[in-house]
């Protein structure tokens, strides 16, 4: 595609929405930073990593005199593959990908935010200053004071390094370093790793820019904050660091992609009627308006297979479709300063009130005005350049003289070439967040096969899962058991997750007799992670213990 666009809308995002980038990630790899912001009272360091020099940091580590008995080419080849099992991520480097560098370190130990790595924050796409801030807006909701000993950045490094760094101390600022004081409180793979970061130079934290606490969806973000918060109060001296890493990051990640999904519904109902959806009302989350069903019984071309995977299928449609909404609010937004008076009522509104806001202009004649500018800039570039093909030429032409507002017809041309890459990115964040590669996810399929994905949550998502489901509102004590009624609505409130009844699109007879049938395959898959007995054939008295067991 050679027609070149306005700089201002060459973009494919729009963060005030999607609070975060919509490109491809790794929730364990934004453990280790998200907790260092914790620690060090939202600061970070520059990355002094080499990412290249796997072997420089492990002769250091070998140098020091903690780890030996590799002295020779066959225990070394040991070490290294020991080192890149367990705590380092090796990927390639170079054009032609013939090098060999460090991308992460395991969220195995606090000390992980030592190593640097990744060197570049923005692959965490935003999440990492999201969480972070939301952290602290539970804890201020929860009564914690503004400033001082009290305060909400004091408890939250208090609570990150008594549960998430055992076994270290925090050395003082302005370079926050762990140090090793228990080690009979890691556990030998946490172990090396911190001998192994050990050696890695650490920089002086920096003030990063400040994530705003606000959010599109208000009560969907609060609620994510309060579940991530509760479940390090309530399981941070239960789990050993690497269990609670795990099921922090699964449950980071599916509400991460639950908001996602959400984020993308509100703006197409926004934008379709002109009402404020209830996800965008300020206070409490209302029930997830997305139908996730997950497939529990493993029977691949089962109806109930076949409903997982056209409810994947229905949310791919969805996220080719949100760039179109997107792409709306970035026009809007950049039509405001030739509105009188709107930019500066625009400026005092919550995040969400914006977004209302500049809905309410769609039609507005001063943004028509500025779509029609666009497109003639657009289409008399596009001639002037040369650059063009003839096809390109008739298309913009033809969008031009169409009948449709004119603002349709500028995202009718933002479509035709920003789409494909857009929905690309979007589609390698939805994997990536879904978990497609991951212990805990709850998508499941062959990342080169969009037709074989399907929601069918891993043993380790779903224990994730039930964890968050057991504590109680106070976020900090646990239920021991819970009617399996009950589980099942907190899953479909909380998450849109649909287990024993099937998504409104797909509703009919066959359609409900496979999600009795994926209820069994749920309640026998309970059985086997020891947290159920069905002792009554009677639904509504059917009990779902804690998968801890009795604490």
């Amino acid at each position: 595609m050679s027609i070149s666009l306005p700089t201002p809308l060459r973009t494919y995002q729009y963060r005030p929405l999607t609070v975060f980038s919509l490109l491809d990630t790794d929730t364990d790899r934004v453990l280790p930073q998200l907790f260092e912001m914790c620690v060090k009272g939202g600061r970070s360091s520059r990355s002094r990593t080499d990412a290249n020099d796997f072997a420089g940091y492990r002769n250091a580590m070998l140098d020091g005199g903690f780890v030996r008995g590799f002295s020779t080419d066959r225990d070394l080849a040991l070490l290294d593959g020991w080192l890149r099992s367990c705590v380092v991520d090796m990927g390639r480097s170079g054009r032609g990908k013939t090098g060999e560098q460090m991308l992460a370190v395991a969220p195995l130990t606090l000390a992980a935010y030592r190593a640097g790595l990744p060197t570049k924050r923005d692959r965490h796409r935003g999440i990492d200053d999201v969480v972070y801030g939301l952290l602290l807006a539970e804890l201020e909701r929860r009564g914690a004071d503004v400033s001082g000993a009290a305060s909400a950045r004091a408890q939250l490094r208090e609570l990150v390094t008594r549960t998430v760094g055992r076994g270290l101390t925090i050395g003082p600022e302005p370079r926050w370093e762990p140090r090793l004081t228990d080690p009979e409180r890691l556990d030998i793979g946490a172990l090396l790793e911190f001998r192994f970061v050990e050696g890695f130079a650490m920089a002086d934290a920096r003030e990063l820019d400040p994530s705003s606490g606000d959010s599109s969806l208000p009560g969907v973000a609060a609620d994510l904050g309060a579940m991530l918060l509760a479940h390090l109060r309530a399981y941070g001296d239960r789990l050993p660091v690497p269990s609670l890493m795990s099921s922090f990051a699964a449950l980071l990640a599916l509400g991460v992609f639950a908001f996602s999904l959400r984020a993308d519904a509100a703006a197409r109902e926004l934008l379709r009627t002109g009402e404020r959806p209830a996800d965008m009302v300020p206070g409490p989350a209302p029930a997830s308006p997305v139908e996730l069903y997950c497939d529990f019984t493993g029977d691949l071309g089962s109806e109930s297979d076949r409903m997982s995977r056209r409810c994947v299928e229905r949310d791919l449609d969805r996220v080719r479709l949100a760039f179109r909404d997107r792409m709306a609010f970035v026009v809007i937004e950049q039509a405001l300063p030739r509105i009188p008076g709107e930019a500066e009522r625009r400026a005092g509104l919550s995040r969400a009130d914006q977004l209302v806001h500049l809905a309410s202009l769609r039609g507005h004649p001063r943004v028509e005005t500025y779509a029609m500018g666009r497109i003639d800039d657009i289409v008399a570039e596009a001639a002037a350049s040369g650059e063009a093909t003839e096809p390109e030429l008739e298309f913009l032409q033809r969008v031009q003289a169409g009948a449709d507002s004119e603002l349709d017809k500028l995202l009718d041309i933002l479509e035709q070439v920003n789409q494909a890459r857009a929905v690309k990115n979007a589609v390698n964040w939805f994997w990536s967040v879904g978990g497609l590669e991951k212990p805990y996810g709850i998508l499941r399929g062959s990342a080169r096969s969009r037709r074989s994905w399907r929601y069918a949550p891993t043993d380790e998502q779903l224990t994730a899962l039930l964890l968050g489901v057991f504590v109680e509102p106070d976020g900090v004590t646990t239920r021991t058991t819970m009617p399996l009624r009950e589980v099942l609505d907190v899953l479909r409130h909380r998450f849109g997750i649909l287990v024993d009844r099937p998504p409104a699109f797909l509703d009919g007879a066959e359609a409900r007799a496979a999600a009795t049938a994926n209820l069994d395959a749920f309640t026998l898959r309970l059985q086997l992670l020891g947290c159920f007995d069905s002792l009554s054939d009677d639904f509504s008295v059917q009990v779902v213990r804690h998968p801890l067991g009795d604490f």
